[in-house]
């Protein structure tokens, strides 16, 4: 299971390949399978943390901003903020598995399994470095016995006889620490060529070990040449360490090939550590590459923070989309440098935190705003449904649409709440303008009967002849007034047309009567005060005629203060000044009149307004409740 199948794994799977891992025979080679199986479990880790949290965030989001799907329907009407996005948290670091608070069994048991792991390493590496140091020490104290042979031995049998013992010995110690090795596998092989070249032995003996040591090291050129076309880098890794100590374990060979086999050996080891190395520098490049993208998208997030306030709900869904974006950009992106991925991680998920925590308070802010909204409204609905079984049409009308007014001004309590507030306060004003409608119908049909009564009771007017028999005429005249006055309330738009025509046909009879001013104007008076109470609005045109009496009569009161005023400042004593005196005090009797005839008037319509106990109400408009 390559990198690319470990990303698709599950769980399972990865657990299933550790167990499959921690058996191998040589655990130590399997290192990086398990470091790209460790990585690849923390990641999934990771991205089930930020599930679980994005989740929890979308749920509390929902309740708080749920609403019913009429209200996704309604949405273009309404008036405020759309609907509240759920708040999206940042991506969770993927945490060591190692340090991580666990509670999954899959995680806990994927933990022991590579816990085993890392101790059956460490265990092999313990015992291998031991084993490496006596190891050392031994092949340390063949070197000083050797060259005490090479030094002191004079018997060529026996000193041969332990140079090969010693050979087979060295072979058979065992690896010893890698920093160790160069050094003493040089003073080695130089102390063998120098027992060779410098001690005599036997010449065929000699020639036969070194024609069989070019025929091993010629060998090993070819494995090295090999390892050039092995797939895995860390199987080169592993064969290039081996068939090099097996190289120097060799000894030395003919002189004639002893230059070409060692710099086809080397040359082909070259090679090998080329391609590893460049695999690693491609590794660090593509880090490198890793890192950037990952810094760029950094800078991205730390921009769109700025960004982030006194935002309309739709600019911050907008940003938001933007930052997940960013955030799933980040997943699809590869490890960074090893010294920098744990910082450059830190840094976006701090300004991803910076931005919704922006965001967190943007909307805690909006929800104590809809709360007041809230306040306010439920505050109308009470008004409103207090006022909607009253019949006062045109007040409570009045009041209602200003109700209406005060609930478009309030603003949104939320797609939450605002449509069941609007509902509420629709179904309360619905009410009172279907109950007023209902009773403007009924209104209007009586008004039409009371109109067409009114047409025929001018027409018996116009049609009225006169006896000669001046007091039943009069109460005839009366008994038509009367009945105009009974005759009920018509429509306002026919009520001036139809009052003309009563007062010219009632005045062209009394015309026909003999009566003197003061009955005639006395007369004239009360129809008008009857005619003004007939009216849609009688009670408003009787007290707007009470106040033009009124204010007549104080005219005629300043004007006598000042005619006595006048006349106290003349002097009457001649014969004209007696006549003056005389004029003066005649038109001042007859203002004083006046004012005597306006003050029976205003008595008069001052007791009609108090007759009027209960107006009824001419409020034509029509009113219904609108959404904000």
């Amino acid at each position: 299971m390559d990198q690319y199948l470990y990303s698709m794994a599950t769980k399972s799977e990865l657990i299933a390949k550790m167990e499959q891992l921690l058996h191998e025979p040589d655990v130590e080679r399997s290192s990086e399978a398990v470091d790209t199986l460790k990585e690849t479990y923390e990641d999934i880790v990771a991205a089930e943390k930020a599930e679980a949290e994005a989740k929890a965030a979308e749920a509390q989001e929902e309740e708080e901003t749920a609403a019913p799907e009429e209200v996704q329907e309604e949405e273009e009407e309404r008036v405020g903020p759309p609907p509240a996005p759920e708040p999206i948290l940042p991506v969770a670091a993927p945490q060591p598995i190692e340090s991580a608070q666990l509670t999954s069994e899959e995680d806990k048991k994927f933990k022991q399994l590579l816990d085993a792991y890392n101790t059956k390493v460490n265990d092999i590496r313990r015992k291998r470095q031991q084993e490496e140091n006596d190891n050392l020490a031994a092949k340390q104290a063949l070197m000083t016995e050797l060259r005490a042979l090479i030094a002191n031995e004079e018997n060529i049998g026996n000193a041969f006889q332990r140079f090969t013992e010693m050979g087979e010995q060295w072979k058979n110690i065992g690896p010893i620490p890698q920093q160790s090795y160069r050094e003493l596998q040089h003073d080695y092989s130089q102390l063998r060529e120098e027992f060779f070249y410098h001690i005599r032995i036997y010449k065929e003996l000699r020639d036969h070990d070194l024609r069989k040591n070019t025929a091993l090291k010629q060998a090993l050129v070819a494995d090295m040449e090999a390892v050039q076309r092995v797939d895995s880098v860390r199987e080169a890794e592993h064969l290039v360490k081996e068939y090099q100590d097996k190289w120097h374990q060799i000894g030395p060979v003919t002189k004639e090939d002893r230059e070409a086999v060692s710099e086809a050996f080397w040359n082909a080891t070259r090679v090998v550590y080329d391609r590893i190395n460049d695999y690693y520098k491609a590794r660090r490049a593509e880090h490198e590459t890793n890192l950037a993208a990952k810094q760029a998208l950094v800078e991205k997030v730390t921009e769109l923070g700025k960004q982030a306030q006194d935002l309309s709900s739709n600019e911050w869904k907008t940003l938001t989309d933007q930052v997940l974006e960013l955030q799933n950009a980040w997943k699809s992106i590869g490890f960074a440098t090893k010294k920098d991925n744990e910082r450059v991680w830190r840094e976006f998920r701090n300004a991803c935190n910076v931005f919704f925590d922006k965001k967190n308070a943007h909307y805690a802010a909006l929800k104590d705003q809809y709360k007041a909204v809230r306040d306010k409204k439920e505050a109308l609905i009470a008004e409103a449904q207090a006022l909607k079984d009253s019949t006062a049409w045109r007040q409570t009308a009045d009041k209602l649409k200003a109700l209406q007014q005060q609930w478009k001004e309030a603003g949104s309590a939320g797609q939450r709440d605002e449509h069941k507030l609007w509902g509420r306060f629709r179904d309360a004003c619905d009410a009172f303008f279907k109950a007023r409608s209902a009773s403007f119908e009924q209104q209007d049909a009586e008004q039409a009967e009371h109109a067409k009564a009114k047409e025929e009771l001018i027409e018996e007017i116009n049609a009225f002849a006169l006896s000669g028999d001046r007091n039943a005429d009069m109460e005839s005249l009366k008994a038509f007034s009367t009945r105009w006055l009974n005759g009920g309330r018509v429509s306002p738009k026919q009520y001036d047309r139809l009052s003309a025509r009563y007062r010219a046909a009632l005045d062209k009879q009394y015309d026909q009567l003999k009566m003197n001013d003061g009955e005639r104007r006395k007369m004239s008076f009360q129809n008008r005060v009857q005619d003004l109470a007939s009216a849609p609005d009688g009670k408003e045109r009787i007290e707007k005629e009470a106040r033009f009496v009124k204010r007549k009569i104080e005219e005629l009161e300043t004007e006598v203060r000042q005619g006595e005023e006048n006349m106290g400042k003349f002097s009457f004593k001649s014969a004209a000044g007696a006549a003056m005196k005389k004029e003066m005090e005649k038109n001042l009797d007859r203002t004083r009149q006046e004012i005597e005839r306006f003050q029976a008037q205003h008595k008069q319509l001052r007791t009609e307004i108090r007759a009027m106990q209960q107006p009824v109400e001419a409020d034509t408009t029509t009113g219904e409740a609108s959404s904000s």
